[in-house]
């Protein structure tokens, strides 16, 4: 994996304000994290975007806030900045709400009694490669989602035809690899990598490589042989 020696641009945005301003200390003591600001509530920080002369990277959000809540907020990013990634803060250890993020167009989930470096791995991970879900919730999703048969399906049960080509892509995506080193590794251009990559979305459904993922895996993908 192609690491960049970019500082990771980062915001906050949670109306907790003793959480807000304990975890804003925390994230600058990251050498490799640039803190740009903290916000009170999603709407302060849509509103913030117009006058950034650079936007952030990795969005930092809770999940329940007044006036913007953190699933609204990441609609409003997909349509007015979908380069930003989003991590929801959240207190729900549930799969089902966390599917419902994902399908919302959030890159990962952290729970708030986290530790400290899981917070700074999730940053680190959603930058490089556009996702992270812990242990936990990548086993409680095997088996709440555990496919007895092999069709495979969208969330929304919709069936869904991918070529082997396409299996192969999707697989390395989970692996982390980007389209740079998965066209090396299946001696196809970068650009051929790309257009896959656009059809497994088209396909699947899904807003961003953290729901490319999540099919994979409740589809089992990661564990069957290629066809």
């Amino acid at each position: 994996m192609t690491i960049s020696t970019e500082k990771i641009r980062l915001v906050i945005v949670d109306d907790q304000v003793l959480f807000k301003n304990g975890l804003s200390m925390l994230m600058q003591t990251i050498p490799e994290f640039e803190l740009m600001g903290t916000y009170e509530n999603g709407r302060v920080f849509a509103t913030a975007l117009a006058d950034m002369p650079v936007l952030p990277h990795v969005a930092l959000v809770d999940m329940n806030m007044p006036d913007m809540n953190g699933m609204e907020l990441t609609e409003h990013l997909q349509k007015h900045a979908p380069g930003i990634k989003v991590i929801i803060l959240t207190v729900y250890d549930q799969e089902r709400f966390v599917l419902k993020m994902i399908e919302a167009g959030v890159c990962g989930y952290l729970l708030k009694n986290c530790e400290t470096e899981e917070v700074v791995k999730a940053v680190k991970a959603v930058y490089h490669s556009d996702y992270y879900f812990n242990d936990t919730f990548m086993k409680a999703l095997k088996n709440r989602t555990k496919i007895k048969n092999t069709n495979v399906k969208t969330f929304s049960n919709i069936p869904v035809d991918l070529t082997k080509r396409e299996t192969e892509i999707l697989v390395l995506i989970c692996q982390e690899y980007t389209n740079q080193e998965i066209g090396e590794q299946l001696n196809i251009s970068t650009r051929t990598v790309d257009g896959h990559r656009n059809n497994l979305l088209a396909k699947t459904g899904s807003r961003n490589t953290a729901g490319l993922v999540v099919f994979a895996v409740a589809n089992n993908l990661l564990e069957l042989p290629l066809p």
